[in-house]
């Protein structure tokens, strides 16, 4: 009678630990697909930033050359109008330029 007992509980304890297994697969294939899908979404999103850096970085040249030229302009208005104090700042930039490499070379 016992016996009867262990052994009707041991089939259930087998039982629940092949549903509770069916389960733990079935969850476990939900979460790979989710992963694939997630990488999918991932990967999409990582190659429209690649994208959009990529037509940012083409964009920098034009931007950097049209920036060199106002400020070249603006430099050339402004030595037309002052043109001592350009050459003043330009020899006081040399000689502060020429004193730092001086010391720096004496080492």
């Amino acid at each position: 009678m016992i016996e009867s007992k262990v052994e009707t509980k041991m089939d259930s304890v087998n039982s629940d630990l092949k549903n509770l297994s069916k389960d733990a697969k079935a969850l476990a294939s939900e979460a790979k697909a989710d992963a694939y899908e997630k990488t999918g979404e991932l990967s999409k999103k990582c190659a429209e930033f690649l994208n959009t850096a990529v037509a940012a970085a083409k964009e920098v040249p034009t931007i950097a050359a049209t920036r060199t030229k106002e400020v070249a302009a603006s430099t050339d208005e402004y030595v037309h109008e002052k043109p001592w104090r350009a050459v003043t700042i330009s020899a006081g930039l040399g000689i502060l330029l020429g004193v730092m490499f001086a010391k720096r070379d004496s080492r």
